[in-house]
């Protein structure tokens, strides 16, 4: 089992804002997000997931490896700011994913790993 924990930064989520062209006021606007009912700016669920994927990419496959399969849920929203802490436990060719912060799980996530060239 890894536990890896990150940050979300307002830079992060200007730039994902950017290259995803998802500019909704609740990710860049804190007013707007609080008439949303956030307490402040929320970042980007697919953000996390892309923070999830980059970890797992760096840290814990081979370079022989790929995901072939994933489905995250999104549970809590994470906002700018946030420490996530992710717990990641792999059995074979199955990993899970599970994202915490502020004591609460943000985003689950199951991934299948396969091993090869891709052709």
């Amino acid at each position: 089992m890894n536990a890896i924990t990150y940050q979300i930064t307002e830079k992060d989520v200007e730039q994902y804002a950017v290259i995803s062209g998802d500019s909704n006021p609740i990710h860049l606007d804190k007013e707007a997000a609080k008439q949303q009912g956030f307490m402040n700016k929320i970042a980007h669920g697919m953000l996390t997931v892309a923070r999830v994927l980059s970890v797992l990419s760096n840290e814990i496959l081979t370079p022989q490896e790929f995901l072939s399969q994933y489905e995250f849920t999104f549970i809590a929203p994470v906002y700018v700011g946030d420490l996530v802490t992710l717990t990641i436990k792999r059995a074979g060719h199955n990993i899970r994913v599970v994202g915490k912060c502020r004591e609460k799980i943000v985003v689950k996530g199951c991934l299948i790993v396969d091993r090869g060239n891709l052709r």
